[in-house]
Formats: C-alpha cells, structure tokens, sequence
C-alpha cells in the first residue's frame, strides 16, 4: 500500500492517469518467438511524472523499476512477500533520452539536479515481465531517482526519500482524495499452454514522490520484563513458554512493563556513522537531515479516513501505528533468509510514548519524526504458508491468562480477532495456546510506503566468502554490529507446560 504523499504528487498523479490509456482489459495472446515455453509474459508502457532526474558524466542518473507480485505474496504491509516474482530495470537513459537539450549531460564528474521550482516532465517507455507462472498479480515500481537500488541485497533493494513511486492503479479518484492506491489484479489463467501467454498494453505510472527514508534503526534499548527474557551477544532471548506478569486495560502501566520491549533508535550509533556513510554501505547516515523514524496511523479497513476502526487486531483500545514492527523467523541454514515454509512472525506492538498515550491518541493523522520509536514484542506468533491460503493459519499465544489471572483475550472477543486477522491476512486464522516456535527473529519495521528496513542484514553479517579478521570487519569491508542483533525464542522455562501445550503443528518446518 502507498500511504500519504505530498499533495503536488496526488494531483500530478491524477493528470497522469486521466491522461493514460488501458484502463480496459488487456489483451492476451500467443507470446513473441523469443519468450517460448510454458510461462507468461506480461508488458506495458511506464509513464514517469516528475521531477527531471539528476545527471553525472554526461548519463542520466537512475531507472525505473517496475516489479510483478504475486498477490498471495505481496510486500509488506500487505503481505508477506519478500522478493518480486520478476522484475524489469529501464535505464534512466532510455526513459528520458526524449528530452534531449533539457538534460544537461555535461561529462566533468559534476552530478547535477534539477531545482525544487522547476517544472515536472513527462517520459514514457515499454517494460516487460517474465517469465511467470500461472497466477494473479500486481504490478509495481519506482523511479530509482539516485540510483542506489540493488535488488541483490536487503538495504538497497527498495525505494529510498525522493523516489518516485506508482504501479498499475485502478483508482486514481479515490487517490485524489487521500486513499491508499489499489492496484490492478492480472490474471495468467492456468494451465498456461506450451507455447506461452501474454498479457499485454499494462499501463505503470510513477507520479508518488517518497517523502521519506527508509525506516534505517538499530536496538539501542531492551527494556526486559522481571522474568523469562535474557540479553546476549547480539540476540534478546524470551522463553517459548513466556508469560505476561500483567494484562489489564485498567493498569496500562503495568502491562508496558510486563512486556518485552524495544526501543529503536533511527540509523545507528554515533560510533558507526563514519563506516555506514561510506561505500561500499552508504547508509544515509551522518549529514543533514539527520536519521528519524516517522509514526503515522494506519488506515486499517482502507477507507481514506482515520477513526476509532482503525485499531490493533487484539485490543480496540490501541489505535494501529506506523512503523509496524514484524519479527520475522529466519531459516536455521541462513541468518538473512526467512522461513516460508511455514512464515512464522511475531507482530510487534508500535507504541507512541507509553500504552497510555497510545490509547489516548485522537483521530488526527500522525506525521511526526522522531529519534526512536518504541516496540513491544506480543508473546503469539502467527504461522501460514503464504501459498497455500486454503490451509488456513494459526495464531500461538503463549499463555490464555497473565499471571495475575486476566484473560489475554477475553473468550468473547475471539470471534472478532478472528475475524480481523483473516481479512488482514486473507484466510481463516483460529488462536490456540501453546508454547511459541522456537528459533532466531529478524526484526523489520515498514511504513505505510512500503519502504522497510529489516536487522539484521548484510551490513551486519559477514557473507560466507568474506573473511572476518575482527568484530568490525567483514572481508575488505566494515561490519556494523548493530545491524546483526535478533529476538530468539528459546526453551521454555516450564519445559513440562510445553509438553502439555505443544507448539501447533502449522508452526513447524
């Protein structure tokens, strides 16, 4: 889902998509002699509305990238997607070499941007998608305004503040007046014959400038409840069987304390801002403005405006925050790598203060940068195989009661938690009580754009090839210990009530 964009992006958007054709059904035929087999093509023409885009040594700096999603694998917040099924890079040159004169390719090293004022331009150029399976998608993009992107590693594979985003949007009215963008659904019908299918004259347009950077941070804070968590070397430990000391909508404070938290300090500490501005990292780190996460509220139900519907899945009493907080499981075989099959995640608990001033939060929509933000972490764990909705998932709760007896959700409000997390997640989800999976977490904080950051990564982890001589040192380039920290979940506590409420089986490889 895009979120909230500047004003100036919304109508120029509008124009665009007023302007544009194929909001018809597009045609689907026999694919071209070099894209044999039995796969699915699908192609279009990308229109870019905005600013001009910098030059360096007489090229124009960036591309347009324009990614096909499954749609049972969409990316965050949406869904639980973590790469593109394919995707297609158009080089800036290639997009803008229509305008000629108006770009200055002067060769001298000098990189070279329009100013704020100057008018916006108007480029289009083809794309195309494939190969791909039989399936439904969407199709999404940027324009990669600095060229920094690499689909290759996880802090340079999405959009970064000044980005240019859009897709293939159905309901551009609607954007006009503040919703989030719904992007079409395009079908390649199974079976796919031998010799192929193409869908063809899919219109992209790229007219959301990204107000912000991505969500960079690093834990410079656990805030630990009395028993069943640990702090080590890189990892914050909560047993599988962790209990809440208290769970009550009358004590705020107590349950806060109760909980695991987090905070999250945007970029990284002061120590490492020399490494991380630094090729081969480049983080954007160091110089003005300074790194900040951003809470805004969620438009849970997508219905353009913020009210009291736009809650947590579990509690009506918390409004739905950005950052989200996610705690991804990572295969045992890869510390970068999350597991699919089954996704197990913690969702995290976005909190604006303290739980007492997130519930006394108005209506008015959040915009405000902060140094940090400040995540609980739930004791439940949600478990489904993304490409299997008809399996159904489960949500985990590590205990029904906190210690003091309150209900965690109370028996009567099931049905209605039930219920939201199946439409947030697209199948039937029933909660049971049992004893957390076991394993090592990635943390990953998204905003309403998509854009996301997730620790650890590979500024953090040394790669298989690269020597590690020192802590600070992976092959001929830094690390940043503060991007290679993890929640792990680890044995219980009470090792006879996990024998007793055993890990579901659908939380299991």
């Amino acid at each position: 889902m895009l979120g909230s964009s500047p004003r100036t992006g919304l109508l120029l958007l509008g124009a665009l998509l007023a302007a544009l054709p194929g909001c018809e059904d597009a045609d689907v035929f026999i694919p071209l002699p070099d894209q044999s087999g039995p796969a699915g093509v699908l192609d279009g023409t990308v229109t870019y509305s905005g600013p001009r885009p910098c030059t360096k040594d007489g090229r124009v700096v960036g591309a347009a990238i324009v990614l096909g999603f499954d749609t049972r694998l969409l990316p965050p917040p949406e869904g639980l997607g973590t790469s593109a099924a394919s995707l297609d890079v158009i080089p800036g040159d290639e997009l803008f070499g229509g305008l000629g004169a108006a770009l200055d390719l002067t060769n001298d090293g000098a990189l070279r941007c329009p100013a704020p004022d100057d008018p916006p331009v108007t480029v289009s150029a083809t794309w195309r998608l494939s190969p791909l399976p039989a399936g439904t998608y969407q199709v999404r993009g940027f324009y990669d305004h600095d060229g920094d992107f690499d689909p290759i590693f996880s802090i340079a594979n999405l959009p970064t503040r000044g980005d240019v985003a859009g897709g293939a949007i159905e309901n551009a009215a609607e954007v006009l007046g503040g919703a989030a963008p719904r992007y079409r659904e395009i079908a390649l019908a199974a079976p796919i014959p031998a010799t192929g299918a193409r869908v063809s004259g899919i219109a992209v347009t790229l007219g959301l400038p990204l107000p912000l950077e991505r969500p960079i941070f690093h834990v410079a804070e656990v805030l630990a409840p009395p028993a069943g968590v640990e702090e080590g070397p890189g990892e914050v430990v909560m047993a599988s069987d962790f209990q809440l000391e208290t769970f009550s909508p009358g004590d705020p404070a107590g349950t806060e304390a109760s909980l695991l938290r987090l905070r999250l300090a945007a970029g990284v500490p002061d120590e490492e801002i020399a490494s991380a501005a630094k090729p081969p990292i480049s983080l954007p780190v160091g110089g003005e403005p300074a790194p900040t996460l951003t809470y805004a509220r969620q438009d849970v139900n997508g219905d353009g405006a913020i009210d009291g519907d736009d809650h947590v899945p579990d509690s009506a009493l918390l409004p739905a925050l950005f950052p989200i907080a996610v705690f991804a499981k990572q295969r045992a075989d890869d510390p970068l790598v999350s597991q699919a099959a089954p996704a197990v995640l913690l969702q995290g608990l976005t909190i604006y203060d303290d739980l007492l001033t997130t519930a006394t939060l108005g209506a008015e929509p959040l915009d405000e940068p902060r140094d940090s933000a400040l995540v609980g972490v739930r004791p439940a764990a949600l478990c489904m195989r993304p490409t299997e909705p008809e399996r159904g998932g489960v949500l985990v709760i590590s205990h029904a009661k906190d210690k003091e007896g309150n209900d965690i959700i109370a028996e009567q409000d099931m049905p209605e938690v039930e219920e939201a997390l199946a439409r947030q997640f697209g199948r039937p989800i029933e909660i049971v009580y049992g004893c957390l999976p076991e394993g090592r977490y990635a943390l990953n904080l998204i905003y309403g754009t998509g854009q996301a950051w997730t620790v650890p990564n590979e500024a953090g982890v040394c790669a298989p090839s690269e020597a590690a001589p020192s802590p600070d040192v992976c092959g001929a380039r830094p690390r940043l210990a503060s991007q290679d920290m993890v929640l792990r979940i680890g044995p219980p506590d009470d090792p006879a009530y996990c024998a007793e409420h055993p890990t579901p089986a659908l939380c299991l490889p």
